[in-house]
């Protein structure tokens, strides 16, 4: 028995829904606390001498740490949001397409407006 399966899949046209993407972000999101865990971790052992407090003082003032911070912030709320999401939804809550869906959109407005403010707070 032959099976007719597509040989070449263009994944440019699959449109996912927002619950897709918030799931698939989450996930992301959680990959890049881990390496932020690295870099925050380095910084705390760094500033623990008074030369090495004064040099992260120096690297607080520069764009591409402030950059750094702000993209750690940032996966962290998301995650959180998504996080919290998944909970509801863990407990039956949210679990149909279209109340997935604007808990979804929900969670970017909400870590879109979270992370400016961040920004604003940094910068």
């Amino acid at each position: 028995m032959k099976k007719q399966r597509p040989v070449n899949i263009d994944l440019t046209t699959i449109k996912m829904h927002p619950a897709a993407n918030a799931s698939i972000l989450h996930r992301v999101s959680g990959v890049m606390m881990v390496f932020a865990i690295g870099i925050l971790l380095w910084t705390l052992s760094t500033s623990l001498s008074s030369e090495g407090f004064a040099q992260i003082q120096d690297y607080l003032g520069s764009a591409f740490f402030s950059f750094i911070i702000f993209g750690c912030l940032s996966a962290l709320t998301f995650h959180v949001l998504a996080g919290v999401r998944h909970l509801l939804m863990d407990l039956g809550h949210f679990e149909e397409l279209a109340s997935g869906n604007a808990t979804a959109k929900l969670i970017f407005a909400l870590w879109l407006a979270i992370s400016a403010a961040i920004g604003v707070w940094l910068w």
